[in-house]
């Protein structure tokens, strides 16, 4: 009988920070198996009886974040388990792939870095789920599975019990550096990722949202209170060298923030410190509102400053980045067990 690889971070893990279990499979591990997505999903039901969010994880491909970075890695399926089953209709979903085409490049500047970063070319790009394994999709939000006590939303990188209204965020950096086995900083999001998670791109069938919010505007419209919407959950993020190194890739090819990029916190501030322009006048009112909460002011993005090289912005980027402030850093070996199931 075959058995198939995963990484488990329990709940509990962190000295207490992971409320929630989450599993991660690797694609190749799905095929070495002779399985599809949705039969390892359901290896993992009947084998973790334990309610557990789970994403099947493609290392070769790209995805993007919700602020217009690429990252190469893609989650390309998800699914939520408890009492060892996996909803027959709400359970599980694939994910699209999205071919490349010079239209999708004019109608989204930020998937430039498709072909202009050496690194991602020729690469599948997977953001959004699969439709034909659901009914169709509405601008907002298809992008969530839930099994009982478990729904994993935002296509496998939020998951809460919603029974305990426990909640916690695996933000792409986070997961990337989960199954490179590096490092991670866990602890409360904080407002800066709670008002960036809000500051997207306009995409077509996107991690989040389908074809609703452009550049520089706000999806969450909240004003102050951005800043409170996920600002207490805890977050599995990558180091914010790693943060910074990818926004620089993207930053080094002359995308521009609040017209190409979201204006999230992270980005507008890595832009500053790198000296790289940001489109002022094309970040709307209510986005301004919203970043001026956690401090991100127009004028002091203005403001004259030294301009750092990209070796400085990355060694610096505990500085220069905001957001998880009470983070503490942990090797993903440390906080993350390698299991297999019974096929």
């Amino acid at each position: 009988m075959s058995k198939l690889k995963y990484k488990l971070i329990p709940k509990g893990a962190a000295e207490g920070r992971v409320p929630i279990n989450l599993i991660f499979i690797d694609k190749k591990d799905v095929l070495a198996a002779g399985l599809t997505y949705r039969e390892a999903c359901n290896v993992m039901a009947k084998n973790f009886k334990e309610p557990a969010a789970i994403d099947v994880m493609d290392m070769d491909a790209i995805t993007v974040t919700s602020d217009g970075i690429v990252v190469d890695y893609a989650v390309v399926a998800f699914a939520s388990i408890d009492y060892g089953m996996i909803n027959r209709d709400f359970g599980y979903l694939g994910i699209s792939e999205r071919p490349y085409s010079e239209k999708l490049l004019q109608e989204e500047p930020h998937m430039k870095q498709w072909n202009a970063i050496p690194a991602y070319r020729g690469k599948q790009l997977f953001r959004g789920p699969n439709f034909e394994d659901r009914l169709p999709r509405v601008a907002h939000n298809e992008t969530q599975t839930i099994t009982g006590r478990i729904a994993n939303n935002n296509t496998g990188s939020e998951f809460m019990n919603v029974v305990d209204m426990t909640e916690i965020l695996v933000p792409a950096y986070g997961a990337l550096e989960i199954m490179h086995d590096g490092e991670v900083l866990i602890g409360p999001a904080g407002p800066e990722i709670s008002v960036g998670i809000g500051m997207v791109v306009f995409e077509t069938y996107g991690r989040i949202f389908n074809r609703s919010y452009g550049a520089g505007l706000t999806a969450h419209n909240s004003g102050v209170y951005a800043k409170t919407v996920k600002s207490d959950y805890p977050a599995i993020a990558g180091r914010k060298q790693t943060l910074a190194e990818y926004t620089l890739r993207a930053l080094e090819i002359g995308l521009v923030p609040g017209r190409d990029l979201g204006c999230s916190p992270a980005v507008l501030s890595i832009a500053k410190a790198f000296g790289s322009p940001i489109a002022f006048d094309n970040i709307e009112d209510r986005a301004w509102v919203e970043l001026e909460s956690v401090g991100i002011k127009r004028s002091w993005l203005e403001a004259p400053s030294k301009k750092l090289s990209r070796e400085e912005v990355i060694a610096n980027a505990d500085e220069i980045v905001p957001g998880i402030s009470e983070g503490k850093l942990f090797k993903v070996s440390d906080i993350c067990n390698i299991c297999y199931a019974e096929v």
